[in-house]
């Protein structure tokens, strides 16, 4: 499952309480229009939008409670989440979704980094908490994520100290359900049950990635994750941020990477093959042939 996170290094998340539909946010109890508009003005920033949601029972709440919503950038040196909170759809069009910029302080007590709303303020900006867990669940879209995920989420939801956990609509990669976003650091882990989803949690706190559930960083290539993945097995280096693509040549479907970290260097040689068919999501009509990045040569060159 390694080398399949997504490619969108920055996401919106909206609060979206009951039910959604197959393709989320736009088949949700979201105003069809607001919504569209929405996802458009997403696709033109390069953001990603997810429907979140608490773990548990998916009843409307009655009334117009404030629901949140949060820019997250998971980039390096510019992490952070930024939350808001919104009454009527239309106010998620004021998410000034441009603006990258982040200007924060960390409050060290409570492990959370306040800084400035983006954009025109929709009512009720500030800050919340800077370790977001998300499992996606949208059953809709593939029933795997609803059966495999939810129990995900609740335990996380009890278990995980200092992590604000939410459901969220689809990540990609159903047939690795269950799936859990760490958010800011964007590291995406698959086929968890409840039981190994706290120890992968826990090793991430530890400052070390569960490499064998570990899908990849989002808003990395493909060819990148493999590399790093390939290199983190073979030298036994799983402590997170330890290693690094230095460089990258080739053309499909032969690449040589550099990886460096530790004090060590390596260069790998990935070659593109097609798995046999099988089906991919437990929705899937007929198998498919999904991509592989596999090794052809890993040598060590010494002391980087």
């Amino acid at each position: 499952m390694f080398a399949t996170a997504p490619p969108a290094a920055r996401f919106l998340l909206v609060e979206v309480p009951g039910p959604w539909g197959r393709s989320a946010p736009t088949d949700s109890r979201l105003d069809r229009y607001a919504s569209g508009r929405l996802a458009d003005a997403a696709d033109r920033a390069g953001v990603r939008v997810l429907l979140i949601r608490r773990p548990g029972r998916h009843a409307e709440p009655p009334g117009e409670a404030p629901r949140r919503w949060a820019l997250v950038d998971t980039r390096r040196s510019r992490q952070a989440v930024r939350w808001g909170s919104w009454r009527h759809e239309h106010e998620l069009l004021d998410v000034d979704l441009l603006d990258s910029d982040v200007d924060v302080d960390m409050d060290v007590d409570r492990g959370i980094r306040r800084g400035p709303a983006p954009g025109r303020r929709p009512q009720g900006t500030g800050s919340g908490p800077q370790q977001v867990a998300l499992v996606c669940t949208q059953g809709r879209h593939d029933v795997c994520c609803a059966v495999r995920g939810r129990p995900v989420a609740l335990r996380l939801g009890g278990a995980v100290q200092n992590w604000d956990v939410w459901e969220c609509s689809h990540v990609g990669g159903d047939r690795f359900a269950a799936n859990i976003l760490l958010l800011p650091s964007g590291e995406l882990f698959g086929g968890l049950d409840p039981d190994s989803a706290v120890r992968t949690v826990d090793t991430f706190d530890a400052g070390r990635l569960a490499l064998s559930f570990h899908r990849g960083r989002v808003g990395r290539s493909p060819l990148e994750q493999a590399a790093l993945h390939h290199v983190a097995v073979a030298a036994g280096e799983d402590r997170r941020d330890e290693l690094r693509v230095e460089t990258v040549a080739g053309t499909e479907p032969v690449w040589t990477v550099e990886v460096v970290g530790g004090g060590r260097r390596w260069v790998i040689s990935l070659v593109q093959r097609w798995a046999e068919p099988a089906r991919l999501t437990c929705s899937s009509a007929r198998p498919e042939r999904a991509r592989r990045l596999d090794v052809a040569g890993l040598h060590e060159l010494g002391r980087a």
